[in-house]
């Protein structure tokens, strides 16, 4: 099913379509490099369900941020509370996810807690060690996985 799909950031829209649009664990979305939707420029997963069934490098749609730090095998930079942009990773700062994973792939990952502002955490980038986002305890709410030609 073809479609116009929306980033959530910035009203941004791009061509794409949707794997398992009625199954919100196994739901995809697809997003296209080109006009004609010949290269596929990432793959995205949302929380829809609050759980998925997709995984990536051990990643998964409710996946804490302790447990994603323990995966990158380092702490990481998390975009602030306050913006479009709340909640992506900024950086692996060197970490396993950091670079291309196999297949050439780059994973980037969105944190999140439905209905629960966050504590003062506005900076533009926070480590994820950090004891107030600890305890606030967001979880993964969107997974990319980008592919690019280089």
């Amino acid at each position: 099913m073809e479609d116009n799909l929306s980033t959530g950031v910035e009203d941004i829209t791009y061509r794409g379509l949707v794997l398992l649009p009625r199954s919100v664990d196994w739901r995809i979305e697809v997003a296209f490099a080109d006009e004609t939707m010949s290269r596929v420029a990432r793959l995205t997963l949302r929380n829809s369900a609050k759980a998925s069934h997709w995984n990536v490098a051990g990643v998964t749609i409710g996946s804490t941020l302790a447990e994603v730090q323990k995966i990158n095998g380092k702490p990481f930079l998390v975009h602030g509370f306050d913006s479009d942009f709340s909640g992506f990773v900024v950086s692996w700062k060197g970490g396993k996810l950091d670079g291309k994973l196999p297949g050439g792939c780059r994973v980037g990952v969105r944190f999140g807690k439905d209905n629960n502002s966050a504590p003062d955490l506005s900076a533009e980038r926070i480590p994820s060690d950090n004891g107030k986002l600890l305890k606030w305890g967001p979880v993964v709410e969107q997974i990319e996985v980008s592919f690019s030609d280089k």
